[in-house]
């Protein structure tokens, strides 16, 4: 469920081509430590991501198409552990980079008080529903990605 969603907007920036979506923190979501669990994060990932397609092109009202956008990676650093709170976390979601078929997503998730809590890069591919083979971007929807560009976001090396 999502409570809210704002478009930065202005001159090109750190921030200003980011989507910021503020998640609730449900009861469900938090584990036997008492703070949020780390599956519960790739959920708050998944659900701003998928708040954002209608800006960026992508048709998310369940119409049939010839392509599909499929998760092929995710990376994330965790910062803080989060507990159950009523305050929900913001979490800010651009695109990183624009391959041929592919397309990299940022993300970072703050709480309500600016501490950054994650970090999280991921790789969608466009995928042919037909054949299952990768399928090239046109330049419409390449054209719809680059409006939301931003640089990617520094995670820490393995």
């Amino acid at each position: 469920m999502l409570a809210s969603s704002q478009w930065a907007r202005g001159v090109r920036g750190p921030g200003e081509r980011r989507a910021r979506i503020e998640m609730p923190v449900r009861w469900s979501d938090v584990d036997l430590f008492g703070h949020v669990n780390n599956a519960a994060f790739l959920r708050f990932l998944d659900d701003a991501r998928f708040a954002t397609f209608p800006r960026m092109g992508v048709d998310v009202a369940g119409v049939v198409t010839d392509a599909v956008l499929v998760v092929v990676k995710h990376e994330i650093d965790y910062l803080a552990a989060v507990p159950f709170t009523s305050d929900p976390v913001t979490v800010e979601v651009w695109v990183s980079r624009i391959g041929t078929s592919s397309v990299d997503f940022g993300y970072e998730v703050r709480a309500s008080a600016g501490t950054p809590l994650l970090r999280a890069c991921s790789r969608m591919v466009q995928v042919d529903r037909g054949s299952g083979r990768p399928r090239a971007f046109s330049d419409a929807e390449r054209a719809d990605f680059s409006r939301y560009r931003d640089d990617a976001p520094t995670l820490r090396p393995w």
